[in-house]
């Protein structure tokens, strides 16, 4: 075991003081700044180092050891907990192949969302409404449910009050709610290179779709306008900020521009944020803009732990009552085991601190690309899951992806994202979170990188 000269990183903000030293050593374990078996420095020294009474530290160490963050031994010290396990956690059911396919959490060994998630259990173990938990709940969430997610929500700049927040099972169950609540036969306007989700959700609902052109700053409003004119769709689905699969974030113009369109022809905006909460700063979301019209849907799922399928919708107050029945219609009741975990973490921290730790999983990873594939251009951004490379016009996305498959290395064809069929980009979505660690990304890159040079085969001829 090391010793730790531990000194807190503490942010800014309102809350307590021994709320910020848990939060502050989480960022740091997530970050590796602190280790397993790491000598923490015990009450008194950390108490002079911060300038705070003991109470406040034997505090923050009591909530740390309740996350799961630590372990104390009578006699020895304070410990930062094992995070390992024998058994490296990966994504994919193939482990003989590298996935650089799915839109994916970057969880790597020794997880903090892991840790986090065990704690969580154990404490709804021996909780004593624990039989409460265990049945069935209000359709659209509790109210000290709805009230975390307003919560979460606001971190992300969305404005939201409790009785405009409906608790949903996810960003793609609260899409096929609000596709079903609020689109009418004429369909639905989507963005021409999509999230796949919304497409699968329209198919289902047999609703047409309608794409709209998009370029590196987002929707095109003018493409927009004219879509609105032709179709008679008064359903726009979009994802402004963190777009997949191109990971743009459209300014702050284009987004009032658009709201100005959706205005004009009368449009109904759905707004997908379940990426948003990986862009620090990013501008005000379309709901901020306006609220009347737009409803958000928010996702602790990519933000924190996949198995952490609870999101929210934020939506005109006048519409929960039609959310709740949407709710009761498709999902009946959500989880109020995972709905209580969800609230808690939002709560007390740890959801915040599972989404720094995400961001920073992802710019390590972004890096990692940037070097592998130098020379080769493509479109990300710093805190991105994922990256969209247009291939050059003398390849074609659909040979790299077969000649990838043959080297045991998985790719995100764009035809995957088009809305419309037959028009599908010469792209490719480069995951780079499905990768159990970050050599096996630099593996699976380095493969993609060599097919790239290589010179395209020459085609046989017929004989």
């Amino acid at each position: 075991m090391t010793r730790s000269t531990w000194k807190p990183r503490l942010k800014r903000s309102g809350g307590p003081l021994y709320a910020a030293l848990v939060d502050a050593l989480a960022a740091d374990i997530s970050a590796g700044r602190l280790r397993a078996g790491d000598r923490l420095p015990t009450h008194r020294e950390l108490a002079a180092t911060v300038e705070a009474s003991l109470g406040t530290v034997t505090r923050a160490y009591a909530e740390a050891e309740r996350r799961g963050l630590i372990r104390s031994q009578v006699g020895n010290g304070t410990f930062v907990r094992d995070l390992t396990e024998a058994d490296p956690y990966s994504p994919q059911l193939d482990r003989t192949r590298i996935d650089l396919g799915p839109t994916a959490v970057p969880i790597v060994p020794g997880d903090l969302g892991h840790l986090s998630l065990a704690a969580a259990l154990t404490r709804l173990g021996g909780r004593a409404d624990l039989a409460a938990l265990s049945g069935y709940q209000a359709h659209a969430g509790s109210e000290s449910q709805r009230e975390a997610g307003a919560r979460w929500l606001g971190l992300a700049g969305v404005p939201a009050s409790t009785g405009e927040v409906t608790v949903c099972g996810g960003a793609q169950h609260g899409t096929l709610m609000l596709l079903s609540l609020l689109a009418t036969p004429e369909g639905v306007l989507v963005e021409d290179i999509t999230y796949p989700g919304v497409l699968s959700a329209a198919e289902w609902l047999r609703l047409p779709t309608h794409p709209v052109a998009l370029d590196e700053d987002g929707l095109i409003p003018e493409a927009l306008a004219e879509a609105c004119r032709k179709s008679g769709a008064r359903v726009l689905y979009c994802t402004p900020t963190n777009h997949n699969p191109t990971t743009a974030i459209m300014p702050l113009k284009r987004r009032q521009a658009l709201v100005e369109v959706c205005r004009e022809f009368g449009v109904t905006i759905i707004e997908n944020g379940a990426l948003a909460p990986l862009v620090a700063k990013a501008p005000p979301p379309l709901v901020a803009l306006d609220p009347g019209r737009t409803y958000h849907i928010g996702s602790l799922s990519k933000a924190t732990l996949p198995a952490l399928r609870v999101g929210f919708i934020r939506a005109p107050a006048e519409a929960r009552r039609a959310l709740e029945h949407a709710a009761a219609a498709t999902v009946w009741s959500g989880s109020p085991l995972l709905n209580e975990i969800a609230s808690q973490w939002i709560s007390d921290g740890t959801a915040e601190a599972l989404r720094d730790a995400r961001r920073a999983e992802a710019t390590a990873r972004q890096s990692l690309a940037a070097s592998v594939l130098k020379g080769h251009p493509y479109i990300a951004h710093a805190t991105a899951y994922f990256l969209w490379m247009p291939i050059p016009e003398h390849r074609r996305a659909t040979e790299l992806v077969e000649q990838a498959a043959a080297r045991d290395v998985l790719l995100g064809p764009g035809h995957l994202f088009a809305a419309r069929p037959g028009h599908a980009p010469n792209a490719l979505r480069v995951s780079l979170g499905a990768a159990s660690s970050r050599a096996e990304l630099e593996r699976g890159l380095k493969t993609l990188a060599e097919l790239l040079g290589a010179s395209s085969p020459t085609p046989r001829r017929m004989t």
